[in-house]
């Protein structure tokens, strides 16, 4: 049997209806393990951050479905406590992959400067913030404390910037033969969480402490769950913007 792996999110609960009933148990972690466990062969397919497979081009994605944002996605936000040109630091949620990187995209070619990074505990509690801005993703962000300023939506500002939508996490498989053998099931799971996104809302709130009625409109309208043309075109660009982004993909800070 395949071994399956995913993030432990909310978000990601809409691809994995019914999948342990078909493949067996998940091996839940956050994004930034979930990567390593591909790479070294602990996991075959995994939901996992989609700049993996930037890292490493052997992995295979399986458009079988995504976690996808076409504007605002109310679960990756950036905390500000100055204006954004202002920001000279930038505290990175340690658990994401995907998102840190796009923050520092959005920041060297979008918002033009260049804050220091550092990595942070995903705490939501961000009413110490030592930082000038501080990245929060997944259930963390849903229950962020803050009072401050409204964070920016990175999947807004993404789409706002760019037009096409984001692909924060998808199906990612050791080679090819594995995103063959497993595809059939991931689009089944999916299947069936599109048509269970009320119960599966329900589910969430319960567990994380958050209205029923937020968490549907979250996972209705705020989130897609598949992997089409327009989704492969804003995973591109992404990877374009990636590799010329110094620190993340080839270009040195003075190119």
């Amino acid at each position: 049997m395949l071994r399956y792996g995913s993030v432990p999110y909310l978000n990601a609960r809409p691809l994995l209806e019914g999948l342990e009933a078909e493949v067996g148990p998940l091996r839940y972690a956050v994004p930034g393990v979930l990567a390593g466990l591909l790479r070294d062969a602990e996991l075959d397919v995994a939901l996992a951050p989609v700049v993996a497979s930037f890292d490493d081009p052997s992995l295979v994605l399986v458009p079988a479905a995504a976690v996808v944002a076409h504007g605002p996605v109310k679960s990756v936000l950036l905390f500000l406590r100055r204006p954004i040109e202002e920001v000279r630091s930038v505290g990175l949620d340690i658990s994401s992959r995907t998102s840190a990187s796009l923050v520092r995209v959005l920041f060297e070619h979008r918002w033009g400067s260049a804050p220091s990074f550092e990595m942070r505990a995903s705490d939501p509690d961000l009413s110490h913030l030592e930082q000038d801005a501080a990245l929060l993703i997944g259930d963390p962000a849903l229950n962020a404390t803050w009072s401050g300023a409204p964070p920016v939506d990175l999947g807004e500002a993404w789409f706002t910037w760019t037009g096409l939508p984001f692909v924060f996490a998808a199906w990612l498989a050791r080679d090819q033969k594995l995103a063959d053998a497993s595809a059939p099931a991931l689009i089944r799971a999916a299947e069936r969480g599109r048509a269970n996104l009320d119960a599966i809302a329900a589910e969430g709130a319960q567990q994380l402490g958050l209205e029923q009625a937020a968490v549907r409109r979250y996972l209705r309208e705020h989130l897609v769950f598949h992997y089409d043309e327009r989704e492969e075109a804003g995973l591109a660009r992404f990877r374009e913007l990636w590799l010329r982004t110094p620190g993340l993909g080839l270009a040195p800070r003075d190119s």
